[in-house]
């Protein structure tokens, strides 16, 4: 169907991007991905995994924050709650991790922000990178504990702030990794022009026009959808032939 059209403009950095439409995310979990809707309270959107280990909420009642949660292979729980105004897109890489865990895989957490340039900040009571902009600090509370963890971001601008990041202990390194390798990315985020840039960002936000539009972003969202189921019907367990034995 045909949208209105509506101007669209490429943002960066991306964590000044705003959150976009949360629907980006729960409409990839839950037609691509095969996950249930278990909201029970209006205004509060709750999504479970098939196999009811994974769990994604977005309390829309007012604060607009995202909680991640599950169990870790051994058998720990953790969560993150991720607020408002971070960009969805962010939120599907670290959801896309929890979908595809690789438990082999150690990932350096900071590496990709120092790789970009973001600095370490040595008057910080914990280890904390900073931004180049200095907007956006992240934290390791404890970086010398054997649990590690947890995790704090937040991006706060002339006083005000923007969106934060909280992840808990026993949250895996790789999903911790996911939203660093999302900060740390140069790539602008496509928003529509109409709202960005955030109130008072503007200085601190480069915007470039662009032809992409709302036909773009939903093509995008429906291949996306596609991908994701046809990757779980390819790995999805074959029928048994086996048949029910009668009774009398």
């Amino acid at each position: 169907m045909h949208h209105p059209t509506v101007p669209y403009v490429l943002a960066a950095p991306g964590y000044l991007a705003g959150g976009s439409d949360w629907e980006h995310l729960t409409e990839w979990l839950l037609r691509g991905h095969g996950w249930r809707d278990v909201s029970t309270i209006d205004q509060h959107t709750a999504l479970a995994s098939p196999d009811g280990r994974l769990h994604v909420a977005l309390n829309r009642r007012g604060a607009w924050t995202w909680t991640l949660r599950a169990t870790a292979p051994a058998g720990r729980e953790w969560a993150a709650i991720l607020g408002a105004h971070l960009p969805v897109e962010y939120i599907t890489a670290l959801v896309d991790t929890m979908l595809r865990p690789d438990p082999h895989h150690r990932p350096d957490v900071l590496g990709s922000l120092h790789a970009a340039g973001w600095t370490a900040d040595a008057a910080a009571p914990t280890p904390t990178v900073v931004s180049p902009d200095g907007l956006v600090r992240f934290t390791e509370e404890s970086a010398l504990s054997p649990t590690r963890g947890p995790w704090r971001a937040a991006c706060t601008v002339d006083g005000h702030t923007w969106w934060t990041a909280v992840f808990s202990t026993h949250t895996p390194p790789g999903v911790v990794a996911a939203f660093t390798r999302s900060l740390a990315s140069d790539d602008p985020l496509p928003r529509m022009a109409i709202g960005t840039p955030l109130y008072g960002c503007g200085p601190y936000t480069r915007l470039t026009q662009t032809l992409y539009g709302y036909n773009d972003e939903q093509a995008q969202l429906e291949a996306r959808i596609t991908e994701a189921r046809g990757h779980r019907l390819a790995v999805a367990p074959p029928p048994s032939s086996r048949r029910t034995p009668r009774t009398r």
